[in-house]
């Protein structure tokens, strides 16, 4: 009777010898021609001269050396629960689970677990380490996973079971970034644990400007940051808020309002109650930075003052006219060629007096239906700047309210608005508020245009952009501010 190589002995030999030893042709003698490999949802069949060829790239690349954490054999498998360090670079190790089949002497099937970066956590380590390093930047959501997440959340201050998943989806249109929502789960007991979070990444083909210090991608990082460290009740905390130093990346790791709230549908627009929360948001944000002149000095700011306005608007009116003739009453965009000179007359009556958000279209908010009424988050800072407060009220209400709740409620608003601001700064009174509302109302309109470009066209983004034309234009009408 022939005596076969028990899986015990096969085993030893494809570690010390094979790996560490290098003496990759042994494998010719231990491993079945062909040999059947099974990973998560494939299956690989290799010969031996491919496992040959495998194994020597894979060597000659790292020079790994194997150990046993875990070793079990009965007279047919063989399982090797081990670590890895490679000797070309210490600092490289990886830990894994692989089961062997063995049949007349030789390995013919196995099945390999995912290679994990690490070893296998041995009695006295820590579950998360507490000299964790700071996340990465990363630019796809396949860089997304446990161990990133368990960074971005151990450098936010959270003291967390470990993570075993992050499971990215994405969510909503994104316009300028991929946004995600990010399912987490632990190897502990959970129930106070974050369960999900939201992930802004970068989209391709956005976020690089010639001057670093404009990218949207940074200033919507730097708002985020700015925004936590002082925990203002209407911003979602940022868990992570990083951005590269030209502007090209953004990394937001975010609460998850979306398993209480739900967003705003800037096409159907909001209701007056709505917009009211709103303004609550609003006057939180701006009563927390009022006349504050170390905001003001900030480079990543828009800075609106410094803008040519006029030409970045006149660039885009064609873009207006070719995407909506036809869509739109012809009304509108012959104001979008009598446009241009309000813009200038506008820009010279700014007033920087508070950190406003810029672009507070109504799918920049999200909602939250409580006992006492809806409430709001504001969301995506991208456009934040130094401004008059007004400015944010009125690019809201005349975007995303329908013509006539927003005459139902225009002046109430502001006056609640005002009422606010007041309590920090009683020389800020209802006339003066009026007039920075009307100010403020041509920017509305001047964003709307510029912003046709960065919004895909389709049915969602048509429907987007051509509410806020119309919505805008009445406002104007109504504040008897359209030219001529």
């Amino acid at each position: 009777m022939t005596q076969h190589r028990t899986p015990l002995e096969l085993i030893d030999l494809y570690w010390n010898e094979v790996w560490n030893n290098r003496n990759v042709e042994l494998i010719r003698e231990i491993c079945a021609d062909p040999i059947q490999r099974h990973d998560p949802d494939s299956t690989t069949t290799l010969s031996v001269d491919d496992q040959v060829a495998r194994v020597r790239q894979q060597s000659n690349a790292t020079e790994p050396f194997f150990e046993h954490e875990v070793l079990h054999a009965d007279d047919r498998f063989v399982t090797s629960v081990w670590n890895m360090r490679s000797r070309k670079n210490p600092a490289r190790t990886l830990c894994g689970i692989e089961v062997f089949e063995s049949k007349d002497g030789k390995f013919i099937r196995c099945w390999n677990s995912a290679y994990i970066p690490g070893r296998w956590g041995r009695e006295g380590d820590k579950s998360v380490r507490d000299d964790l390093p700071p996340p990465e930047l990363i630019e796809s959501r396949h860089q997304i996973n446990a161990g990133w997440m368990q960074k971005v959340l151990k450098h936010a201050g959270l003291e967390l079971p470990r993570l075993t998943h992050a499971t990215p989806e994405p969510i909503g249109h994104g316009n300028t970034s991929s946004t995600l929502r990010c399912r987490l789960g632990y190897n502990a007991n959970a129930d106070k644990a974050i369960r999900s979070v939201i992930c802004k990444l970068p989209r391709p083909g956005y976020g690089r400007f010639a001057n670093p210090e404009q990218s949207f991608y940074r200033r919507e990082a730097e708002a985020y940051r700015l925004l936590t460290s002082v925990a203002r009740k209407h911003v979602p905390r940022a868990y992570l808020a990083a951005s590269s130093d030209d502007g090209s990346i953004i990394n937001l790791v975010l609460d998850d309002l979306s398993q209480t709230c739900r967003p705003g549908d800037q096409a159907r627009g909001c209701s007056i109650a709505e917009a009211g929360a709103v303004i609550d948001a609003f006057a939180d944000v701006h009563c927390a930075f009022w006349q504050d002149s170390s905001i003001n000095q900030l480079p990543w700011l828009l800075d609106r003052p410094s803008m040519n306005m006029s030409q970045a608007y006149a660039d885009r009116m064609g873009a207006a006219r070719a995407r909506f003739e036809g869509k739109i009453d012809p009304a509108y965009l012959d104001l979008v060629d009598h446009f241009a000179p309000l813009i200038d007359m506008a820009k010279e009556n700014i007033v920087g007096r508070t950190l406003i958000h810029g672009e507070p279209r109504v799918d920049n908010v999200m909602f939250e239906d409580r006992s006492d009424g809806p409430f709001a988050w504001l969301i995506d800072w991208q456009f934040v700047d130094f401004g008059s407060p007004m400015y944010d009220t009125a690019y809201f209400l005349a975007g995303s309210l329908e013509t006539e709740d927003r005459r139902a409620c225009e002046r109430d608003l502001i006056a609640k608005h005002q009422q606010a601001i007041a309590s920090v700064d009683p020389t800020y009174t209802e006339d003066v508020a009026v007039q920075e509302y009307a100010n403020s109302l041509p920017f509305a309109f001047y964003t709307t245009i510029c912003a046709i470009p960065a919004v895909p066209p389709g049915e969602h983004g048509d429907a987007l952009l051509k509410a806020l034309i119309e919505r805008n234009v009445m406002a104007l009408k109504d504040w008897e501010l359209l030219p001529g």
